[in-house]
């Protein structure tokens, strides 16, 4: 695995494993905890709650595509509230999908067609 690794690198992550000094790694657990080490801590930031704001539910989606793809969203979201992510989602559904219209008056909106 130790010979492999390297050939799995590309750009500036190949940079700094051959930039690393000869013979200084013993094991593919010191090259593991050596990668991590450097790359850890450059995950993505989480987004505020405002990301939600841009997902859309497109005409002709069904409604398991749009779950799956907000839910995919909302994990990319730090400390949304449940009540936020409700109410985003709710207003995005389309106007046209059935569950539209039971959600609108569950939830105590006015339904109409200029929504």
């Amino acid at each position: 695995m130790c010979l492999t690794f390297p050939s799995s690198l590309r750009g500036a992550t190949s940079e700094w494993f051959y930039s690393l000094p000869p013979c200084s790694l013993h094991s593919f657990l010191e090259v593991t905890e050596a990668f991590l080490t450097q790359y850890a801590t450059r995950q993505k930031a989480k987004r505020s709650s405002h990301h939600l704001l841009s997902i859309r539910m497109k005409l002709g989606d069904s409604l398991k595509s749009y779950i799956n793809f907000f839910q995919n969203q909302l994990t990319k979201v730090s400390n949304c509230s449940e009540e936020i992510s409700a109410l985003v989602f709710i207003n995005e559904l389309q106007i046209t999908h059935p569950l539209f219209y039971f959600v609108k008056k569950a939830s105590g909106c006015k339904v109409s067609l200029s929504d």
